[in-house]
């Protein structure tokens, strides 16, 4: 999946619409997609639909991030614990 149509499903879930936010959104996005790799999430597991859901709840929460604030929800970490559970070989 390129990260344009991974924008696309970020903009789906978030109910977004129009190209007015997409650099700041795709700048996020990739950010939370890298996070979710580094953490041990596979492609494979960042590009299904709890992938997808699980990153447009990471996008959500960093959207008004303070300078010097990194805060992820709950939300955003039970579903981080199933990815990386998932992605283990």
């Amino acid at each position: 999946m390129t990260n344009e149509e991974l924008l696309e499903k970020v903009k789906t879930g978030l109910g977004i619409t129009g190209e007015y936010t997409d650099s700041t959104l795709s700048i996020k996005a990739i950010a939370v997609k890298q996070y979710m790799m580094n953490a041990g999430v596979t492609i494979e597991n960042v590009e299904n639909e709890l992938g997808i859901a699980t990153l447009t709840v990471g996008v959500n929460d960093i959207w008004y991030l303070k300078s010097g604030e990194v805060k992820f929800s709950l939300a955003f970490d039970i579903l981080m614990t199933q990815l990386k559970a998932v992605s283990m070989p």
